[in-house]
């Protein structure tokens, strides 16, 4: 199978989940209802959003100014905002697209290597990223099992288990990789090299180059910062969509609160984590399901709700990541990143 083949495969597979979710979200609800509630919304409320958004979207690339700072201590703010803004348009149009154009756009910039800044997405994703995660979902797993039970009666928390099994071992890669550099190149010396030298030396300057991405991993004195940039990053998250159930009136007909926002954002995290285009379809069947079973709400109302919910931060990330795309593109091309700059 080519790579186009495999290309177009699973582009044809998004689109499939993409329509097979929303026609499920949409299954049994009246589109005139729908479309009634998303009239009555507070607009205010929901245009209040839009900075919070980009608030949230500013803190990731200030962590990732943290993350690159052993490595890269002039790199600027802005720039990495950029990068961060034009990795979430292209993940709305390609899944997990942008987990690669981000750090190309960021390293084409600063002419590093792509790898070393490729090491910093990864470390961003499996060490700070999925924890959170899982412990935000385990919390609320814990604190509203019963909300839970009624919303997803199958979900067990040994569910949970394999995603923890997936950071343990790429956490414990990356610290072999960075605190054990020797055993790394036994490990390669006794391997690769004993088949190609060619292929050796090209392992060897890609694992320097992850290596040299990974150094924020032995500053400890960054890691209380770290922490404290995740924690904001998520907090930040969930704002929005606990400001959304004031333009709904959802605060005083429902009495849902922060810690509500919290449950249904834990819930729609997993619509990004699979692979459909910005969490189209999924977000929308998985959130409004959860409202519907949980709150005994009107679907209409619930498929409004996650609606605007997930339009409003669809709608911002793609228009201005497509503006900075649009800047970066006019400005460096973006070309296919070379086997040069992947090994750095």
């Amino acid at each position: 199978m080519t790579q186009k083949t495999k290309s177009a495969l699973r582009i044809t597979l998004s689109i499939l989940l993409v329509v097979g979710s929303l026609y499920y979200a949409q299954s049994g609800i009246d589109l005139g209802a729908l479309m009634v509630s998303l009239k009555r919304a507070n607009y205010w409320w929901v245009l209040a959003t839009i900075p919070v958004i980009l608030f949230s979207h500013w803190l990731r690339a200030l962590r990732w100014k943290t993350m690159l700072k052993p490595t890269l201590k002039d790199a600027k703010l802005s720039d990495l905002f950029s990068a961060v803004m034009v990795g979430y348009a292209v993940n709305n149009v390609l899944p997990k697209g942008g987990e690669f154009l981000r750090p190309l756009v960021f390293s084409r910039r600063e002419k590093v290597s792509f790898s070393l800044v490729m090491a910093t997405i990864i470390l961003e994703r499996f060490i700070f990223d999925m924890p959170v995660t899982l412990m935000m979902a385990a919390g609320v797993f814990l604190f509203m099992r019963n909300d839970i039970a009624i919303a997803y009666p199958n979900f067990t928390l040994s569910q949970l288990t394999g995603m923890g099994v997936l950071v343990a071992v790429v956490s414990a890669f990356i610290l072999v990789l960075v605190l054990y550099p020797s055993l790394t190149e036994w490990i390669l010396q006794h391997t690769i090299r004993r088949y190609s030298q060619r292929v050796y030396l090209r392992f060897h300057q890609l694992v320097e180059s992850f290596r040299r991405g990974f150094e924020i991993v032995k500053s400890p004195s960054q890691y209380y910062r770290l922490i404290l940039e995740s924690l904001a990053i998520w907090f930040v998250y969930i704002i929005p969509m606990w400001m959304t159930f004031y333009a709904f009136g959802f605060d005083t007909s429902l009495g849902l609160d922060f810690g509500d926002a919290t449950f249904l954002f834990i819930i729609g995290t997993i619509a990004f984590i699979l692979p459909a285009p910005g969490g189209v379809g999924l977000f929308h069947t998985l959130v409004a399901g959860a409202m519907i079973k949980l709150y005994r709400m009107d679907g209409a109302e619930a498929l409004a709700y996650a609606t605007l919910t997930h339009g409003v931060g669809y709608l911002i990330t793609s228009l201005v990541g497509g503006f900075y795309f649009i800047m970066e593109n006019k400005g460096h091309h973006l070309p296919v990143v070379t086997a040069s700059e992947e090994a750095g």
